[in-house]
């Protein structure tokens, strides 16, 4: 007997599963986790079936609740959470076999086949290149194996080797680095097995990324808003989706904190008052009224949207603990990309500085409230570049770091305020 396929639940089934191991893997934030979430729901649809189809329309409408649910769900586990999980722990010792001459990825692609074409590619790639050091193979786990962990099941990672006769000492290696970073590794010596990994599949999410509206309310206020870019790249989706008239409650909770430098929002309540805010690094400034706590706006913007005044003293900065961040991961299926500043803490920088691709060209951009900047870039090895600008004297102070110094620089800068380059020692001048 064929299988009974339930087209009114299988698109909610199917979606649920991606939300919540998209959630679980702490990449991404609400929209771009509600993205993937939609496409998944349509590609699990029956042939014949589409998005006008009512009971595809209901699933679709559901979503965002259901995002919503599983990223307040995260925040409250992740508050009973050790200071570094086996989540990091993972990404940490991928990093490291990336600095040891071993490929490593993680959520790539969406199958085996897949992962190793890519992978092979590259691996050719990098070994027929003239000069360069010598790749002696890779490891990855694709997105499949990321759902079953996120589920509670074991990791799954697979590897080769760049010539056959070594295939087994690269899986020896690859076990034994994931060991030395405190994860359990079962793993027979057959080269033709995967290596399997026991881990509490725990990723953190900071800031944006762990941002969520929560339910509405009756009767909440709304206002209108449009937004104004200063620069020539696109706004991102998560900011144009919040624009037109939207609950106070959204708008403060999902873009106000996050709002990149620059960035103007007009707001017109339904009274018919307008006010334009941006935001200066810990503060939201309101055009000639007050400024607010960027994390804690909600209150006196809904007060605002229903006709009272604004509050009458300025809130106070925070002293230290935020970044503003700007990175691009030019691998497939990387960290993606922030082209506009956004605000980031101390932790959240220090952890961007491992799940950033070491592949050329990979770069991020730190910078604290004052003048200090560091930045760094992956280059063919692979070797990290961090350095610091000098715009008044056209030049940069850097060197080449290992990962756990990009790490220190990235916190002494963050929680100090200082750039700590030249306590490293051997700095070079770049003239531009």
């Amino acid at each position: 007997m064929s299988e009974v396929r339930e087209p009114d639940r299988l698109p909610r089934a199917d979606a649920g599963e991606g939300v919540r191991a998209r959630v679980a893997s702490g990449r991404g934030g609400f929209v771009e986790i509600l993205h993937h979430a939609r496409a998944d729901l349509l590609d699990s649809l029956e042939e014949g079936a589409g998005p006008d189809d009512p009971r595809v329309r209901e699933a679709l409408a559901r979503l965002p609740d259901q995002v919503d649910a599983a990223l307040a769900d995260h925040r409250h586990r992740q508050r009973r959470w050790p200071s570094r999980t086996d989540g990091e722990r993972l990404t940490r010792a991928f990093r490291a076999l990336d600095e040891s001459g071993i490929i490593a990825r993680e959520d790539f692609t969406c199958c085996d086949t897949c992962g190793r074409a890519a992978l092979d590619a590259e691996l050719g790639v990098r070994n027929s290149e003239p000069g360069g050091a010598a790749t002696r193979g890779y490891a990855f786990y694709h997105h499949g194996e990321s759902l079953a962990a996120a589920d509670g099941g074991s990791l799954y990672v697979g590897f080769e080797s760049s010539h056959p006769v070594r295939l087994a000492a690269v899986g020896e290696e690859v076990a034994e680095v994931l060991r030395a970073h405190g994860l359990t590794v079962e793993w027979d010596g057959d080269s033709g097995r995967k290596l399997r990994v026991r881990a509490d599949w725990s990723h953190r999410r900071w800031d944006r990324q762990a941002a969520f509206a929560g339910p509405a309310a009756d009767g909440e206020p709304m206002v209108t808003v449009g937004i104004g870019s200063p620069g020539p790249y696109a706004v991102p989706p998560w900011i144009t989706r919040y624009e037109g008239r939207v609950a106070v409650r959204e708008f403060a909770r999902m873009v106000l904190p996050w709002m990149p430098g620059g960035f103007v929002a007009t707001l017109r309540s339904d009274h018919g008052d307008s006010a334009e805010i941006t935001r200066d690094f810990d503060l939201l400034r309101v055009a000639g009224g007050p400024a607010l706590s960027r994390e804690r706006a909600e209150e006196p913007l809904g007060r605002w949207a229903v006709g009272a005044a604004w509050p009458g003293e300025d809130a106070h900065p925070s002293p230290s603990g935020l970044l503003e961040v700007t990175y691009a991961d030019t691998a497939e299926e990387g960290a993606g990309y922030v082209d506009y500043a956004e605000p980031m803490r101390t932790a959240a920088a220090r952890h961007l500085v491992y799940r950033l691709t070491p592949v050329k060209g990979t770069f991020a951009v730190f910078a604290s409230r004052g003048e200090g900047v560091v930045q760094m870039m992956w280059e063919p090895g692979p070797r990290l570049w961090m350095e610091s600008p000098s715009p008044e004297e056209s030049l940069a102070r850097g060197r080449h770091v290992s990962l756990p110094e990009a790490e220190e620089m990235v916190r002494v800068l963050g929680d100090e305020g200082r750039v700590a380059l030249a306590d490293l020692g051997g700095l070079r001048v770049t003239r531009w």
